[in-house]
Formats: C-alpha cells, sequence, structure tokens
C-alpha cells in the first residue's frame, strides 16, 4: 500500500478532488496580477485547499510577463452555489487568511487565530469535553482554532469562543519560578535541547541562579510552560533524558486506520530500541529515558518517521552546524519569524536541525524562508577544513599579525580552530570571497573539505562524517515486515519473503515491493 500525499491537515489526502456531476456555470473574479501568486500558494496548496474545499475549478490566467501589473480575471466554474462560496473563500486568503479559515468563515463558523503551543496543547486536552458542554465543534490547527455551533447555531460558537478566551487566561498569564538545581549539572540544563526548543516556542526565558538558598534555575514565562519546563529540569536532575517534538493537534488522527496499526507498530520498535518511553500528546511527542543520548536519537527516528507517513505535512531541514545561530537570528527574532508562518516550527541547536510540522501551506512557506535565509548564509560564509594545524598557525601568524591583516584588507570576519582544523569566514560576499582566497595561497591550496555554509556535517551521535539523522547506530528496530516505515524510508518494507522449500535461499524482495 502506498502512503499517499500525507494525512494532516492541508496534507490533500494524495489526490484532488473530484469535481461533481450537474449544473455547472462559469463565474470570475478580477484580481490585481501581483495577487494570482496568493490564490495559489506556495507549490499550488492554496488553489488545491479551495478546490476541495469548495467543489470548484478555479482557472487562473497566465502569467503577465510585463513590468506594468494589472487586473486580471480568475475563472471560476461550478454549481451557482459554490462559486459564490469559491469567491468568498478567495477574498479571504487575499486578505491574508489560511484557506482552511477563509472557508470556515463562509460557512459560519467563528475563529480564534494566533493561540500560543501551550493554550494549543491545553484546548487539544480539554476538546472532547468542551464540545459536550458548550454543544460545538472545535477543529483546530497548528495556531488557531474554528468553532462551529451544532445547528448552525452561530451564537453557541461566539459564546463558546469567549468561554474558551476566559478558559487560557490563566495560561497566558506570565509568571515566574526557580527550580533547584545541583551546580555540577547547571550548564548542562540550561543548555538542555528540550528545554532550548521550549523556550523557542513559547517565549520562556530561562536563567541561572544563585542565591544563599543555592543554585536553580529561574524560570520566567506562561504559566504552562513554566509547568512543562520545570518537569524538564526535574527529569535531568533525576539523570533521566527527555526531549519534546511538536507536531500539529490532531495530526495523527487524521492517519487512515490500517496505516496507524503501521505507525503503532513502528512506535513499539522505535521505544524497545532505544529503550526509552514515548508518549504521543495532542501537539507534541513527550520523550524520556534514563540515557540521554538513546532519547535524542529516538526523537531523530520519529522525526523521519513522521516525515515519511507525512511527506507534506512534517519535513526536517539539516542544518551546517555553523548556521544554527543564524537561523535562530538575534534574540531568536528569525526563529520567531519562521514560527510566524503558520507551522509548528523545532530547532534543535545540537542536532543542527530544524523541524517544521503544520499544514502543507505552512511547512512549504517555512521552508522557502529557510532556503532564502540560507542562501544568503551561503553567500556570506564559508568553512576551510585544514589537514594539520601548522596551517591554522600560518593563517594566524605571529602574535596574531597575518589574520589581523588580512581582516582588516578584506573587511571580513576570520575565526580560526586549532584543534578542530576549521577557519571560518563570515562578512559581505565580496569580503568571503576575496579571504578565502588569500587564505588558500598562505596554506598552499589546503582545505581538504572546503564548501559554504558551514562545510561538512559531523554525526552528534557517533561523530562520524555523515548527517545525524542518518548515522547507522541503533538500526534495524523497524524492520517489522508489516508495511509500516523501513530506514530506507523511501517505500513501505517489503513483504518478508515466503521460506524456500529447497536449501537455497529465497530470492531477496524487490526494492520497491507493495506492503501487505
Amino acid at each position: 500500500a502506498s502512503k499517499g500525499g500525507g494525512w494532516g491537515k492541508g496534507g490533500g489526502g494524495g489526490g484532488g478532488k473530484s469535481f461533481p456531476s450537474g449544473p455547472r456555470e462559469e463565474g470570475s473574479i478580477e484580481v490585481d496580477d501581483r495577487d494570482i501568486g496568493r490564490i495559489i500558494g506556495p507549490k499550488g496548496c492554496n488553489i488545491k485547499a479551495l478546490q476541495e474545499g469548495t467543489g470548484c475549478r478555479i482557472i487562473t490566467p497566465d502569467k503577465n510577463e510585463t513590468e506594468e501589473h494589472a487586473m486580471q480575471i480568475v475563472k471560476i466554474v461550478g454549481s451557482k452555489e459554490q462559486v459564490a462560496r469559491c469567491k468568498d473563500a478567495i477574498s479571504g486568503v487575499l486578505m491574508g487568511d489560511e484557506p482552511k479559515d477563509a472557508l470556515a468563515a463562509c460557512d459560519g463558523a467563528v475563529i480564534i487565530k494566533n493561540i500560543d503551543a501551550i493554550s494549543m496543547g491545553h484546548l487539544a486536552k480539554t476538546q472532547s469535553g468542551f464540545e459536550k458542554e458548550h454543544d460545538v465543534t472545535l477543529d483546530l490547527d497548528t495556531r488557531s482554532v474554528r468553532i462551529w455551533g451544532k445547528g448552525d447555531d452561530r451564537s453557541k460558537a461566539e459564546k463558546a469562543k469567549e468561554a474558551i478566551e476566559e478558559a487560557l487566561e490563566d495560561l497566558t498569564t506570565v509568571d515566574c519560578i526557580t527550580v533547584p538545581v545541583p551546580p555540577q549539572i547547571v550548564n548542562q540544563v540550561i543548555n538542555d535541547s528540550a528545554l532550548r526548543q521550549l523556550q523557542d516556542s513559547t517565549g520562556l526565558t530561562a536563567n541561572v541562579s544563585k542565591t544563599d538558598e543555592g543554585t536553580g534555575i529561574r524560570l520566567v514565562g506562561l504559566a504552562g510552560a513554566l509547568d512543562a519546563a520545570r518537569q524538564i529540569i526535574e527529569s535531568r536532575n533525576s539523570g533521566e533524558g527527555s526531549a519534546l517534538l511538536p507536531v500539529t493537534p490532531g495530526l495523527l488522527t487524521k492517519m487512515p486506520q490500517q496505516y496507524r496499526a503501521d505507525f503503532d507498530n513502528d512506535l513499539s520498535c522505535l521505544q524497545a530500541e532505544f529503550g526509552c518511553e514515548v508518549t504521543v500528546e495532542s501537539n507534541q511527542v513527550r520523550f524520556s529515558g534514563s540515557d540521554e543520548q538513546s532519547v535524542l536519537s529516538a526523537k531523530c527516528k520519529l522525526q523521519k518517521m513522521l516525515e515519511w507517513y507525512f511527506p507534506q505535512d512534517c519535513a526536517v531541514v539539516d542544518l551546517p552546524p555553523e548556521s544554527v545561530d543564524w537561523i535562530a537570528g538575534e534574540d531568536d527574532r528569525e526563529l520567531m519569524r519562521l514560527q510566524s508562518a503558520g507551522a509548528s516550527t523545532s530547532l534543535d541547536r545540537r542536532a543542527a536541525t530544524l523541524w517544521i510540522c503544520g499544514n502543507a501551506r505552512a511547512v512549504e512557506m517555512t521552508k522557502n524562508r529557510v532556503r532564502n535565509s540560507m542562501a544568503r548564509w551561503d553567500r556570506e560564509h564559508a568553512s576551510l577544513k585544514m589537514d594539520h594545524r601548522g596551517q591554522c598557525f600560518a593563517v594566524i601568524g605571529s602574535g596574531g599579525s597575518t589574520i589581523k591583516e588580512l581582516m582588516a584588507s578584506t573587511g571580513a570576519r576570520i575565526d580560526v580552530n586549532a584543534d578542530q582544523l576549521t577557519i571560518m569566514i563570515s562578512g559581505k560576499e565580496e569580503s568571503v570571497r576575496s579571504a578565502k582566497k588569500r587564505i588558500l595561497e598562505i596554506t598552499g591550496g589546503a582545505g581538504r573539505r572546503e564548501g559554504k555554509g558551514g562545510g561538512d556535517r559531523g554525526c552528534y551521535n557517533c561523530g562520524g562524517d555523515h548527517l545525524a539523522r542518518d548515522c547507522p547506530q541503533g538500526k534495524g528496530g523497524h524492520s517489522n515486515n508489516k508495511g509500516g516505515w523501513n530506514e530506507d524510508h523511501q517505500k513501505p518494507a517489503p513483504a518478508a519473503p515466503a521460506p524456500a522449500p529447497a536449501p537455497a535461499p529465497a530470492p531477496a524482495a524487490a526494492a520497491g515491493g507493495a506492503a501487505p
């Protein structure tokens, strides 16, 4: 069985919607040609969602090749009611709404936008009881919730919105706590990847605090985030490893039952392989175990699994380790800009990976922003790998004379790490190019491995010369022959070959064999 095109919000289910037969008419809407791209969306995800949501066929004009902007006609084919609804939805998208929000508004839903991750997690946990209490239906997305009153009663939806906003007030109250931490491990805890990711996603701040009462970590942030951070710190205090992986609310519930069985089996194998506990919650996955490295490896592997099961809704972007601070930006401003695209975005500084989970449109927008940011990084950074320490010292010069002259004459910043045999160059594009040329001349063309954007990746699992998420250590736990994810994460695992009656070994299954 093939996995199709993903089943999360915006995933599209792997196929286009068939347009119903019956009386059809053609309508149109006049749009500035600069806004045609908004209707289409990244890789066509907006127009696909609009067509699937309305049952209409949307025909956009050819791209305007002239420099003068003009109004263009977008044609809409469908029944009279469908065309009217599609026009309203397109107007909402042009105003900046997500297609799902625009369609929901056309259907009379009340929408709450820009909900933080902690509040969304609370809503997901209490969704069933809240729907029964207020006689409404909730549809949770990464940053918004859509509310429908039963019986198309909008007043019920309005009252439910007020109740939600009131319930979230306590969670969105900023508070401060200090969690005691043994002084010998405080630096490890403050730099814990799960704690850093929680800071990135919620705006929580964490600082080491030393008072007469002892050493601790002072946390300032939303009440819900404080509780999650406290659990992480207490887990590290007890010597356990912990990690968090944010996911779109309800992501796994969209998976067809036959694939969910495969996923659950893969998840059980993963827990057995790494000896840690993996808890799937409404909007995040929690990892805990006695070994920190096993926890991080389990998280890394689950990301690959989710990317395979939900190719449109989940993505892992590998980054050059030196570019992590660049992607985060000063005071994490660039990371917050990425998060504003509407997907759950989590930066793992240790593994140098960026996790993106959301609807197809938000994921593609975030990936495009990362590509643009990394293109600039490539232009303004270069890394050289030396063969021996002597080349590094030659670039530094006596008393730092050579490196000072290089920086003064080229305008680039040059950082030499003789222990790791690396030279990092940063600055304006021309400055980087000039400094790189001069350094190669000084080292006699050394630079055994050289490249833009940070050079080679090293595996944080074993230190090998490959991506951390492709580390061969610990592989083999998912060879379950039940049609789920396997290590090449390209195709469903092939069926186990039948035992051969003869002593000769059975022929290997084809690489693209169908899963049972």
